[in-house]
Formats: C-alpha cells, structure tokens, sequence
C-alpha cells in the first residue's frame, strides 16, 4: 500500500515540475520573440542613422571625453550657429511689411 502512495507522490511532483518547466519554456520563448524583435529595430535604427551620415569618427569626439571648458566652448558655438541659422529662417518666412529695411 505504501509503494501506491510513493508512486501518487512521484506522479504528482512530475506532473508539477513539469507544468512550472512549461511555463518557463513559454517565458523563454517569449524573451526570444522579444529580444529579435529589439534586434530587427536596432538594425533599422543603425540603417538609418548610417544613411544619415551622423557616425562618429572617433569616441574622442564625445563631449563626455573632451574638457569641460572645450565643450562649453563647443556648445556655446553650436547654439550661436543654431540661433543664428534660425534667425536667417526666420527671417526668409517673414512677411514683406514685416521685415527689417537697414
């Protein structure tokens, strides 16, 4: 009688380990539907950003690595190009009455 038992036991903790096993090939699965699904729209983005032309030549040019003072430099100039260029549009886009004489 006891043998039954032992073997009921046996049968109930497969039938559970196996369920739980189940579930965690379902999660795994999923993870690598996921994890390609990341890797296709990391391949488009670099697609586009190669298309774009916006690589850096060097891991020296990142102001991370540049001086505090060569990057402010380099950002203060960046924003008065920015402005500058924006004021231009600006200006093209501006009605006749509107626009400045001198």
């Amino acid at each position: 009688m006891w043998w039954v038992i032992w073997i009921l036991l046996l049968v109930a903790s497969g039938v559970y380990l196996g369920m739980r096993v189940r579930g965690l090939w379902g999660h795994a699965k999923r993870c690598g539907s996921e994890l390609a699904a990341a890797q296709r729209s990391l391949e488009q983005v670099q697609g586009q950003l190669e298309i774009l032309g916006e690589r850096l030549a060097a891991p020296q040019d990142l102001a991370i690595f540049a001086g505090p003072v060569t990057a402010r430099i380099r950002r203060n100039r960046a924003k008065a190009d920015s402005r500058r260029a924006r004021r231009l549009r600006r200006a093209v886009s501006r009605p006749a009455w509107a626009k400045d004489i001198d």
